[in-house]
């Protein structure tokens, strides 16, 4: 599969407590979650959770912040594998 995100993302390895706002139904929601952040870059980032994350969700980061990693994401895309979620969130 060719590469389509025109930003190179950088591996890293930082566990996260976040919320998840969903935003697609006729009421907003918010849930706490935990996730590993695996790969972020200028303008996206790619977290592992066990919260199935859906497009359109989205996360602000509220345990384990660090220099460099946003405190927000909006959910584009997500995966499903052996009961985890890999999801790629962008920000501005």
């Amino acid at each position: 599969m060719p590469e389509r995100r025109r930003f190179t993302r950088k591996p890293v390895k930082v566990e996260v407590r976040y919320t998840v706002t969903d935003l697609q139904t006729t009421y907003a929601s918010v849930v706490e979650a935990k996730g590993i952040i695996v790969d972020i870059s200028s303008k996206g980032f790619g977290i592992v959770t066990s919260y199935p994350l859906k497009k359109g969700h989205v996360i602000t980061i509220r345990e384990g912040k660090r220099e460099g990693l946003p405190d927000y994401g909006m959910v584009r895309w997500s995966d499903s594998h052996n009961n985890l979620i890999r999801a790629g969130l962008t920000f501005s």
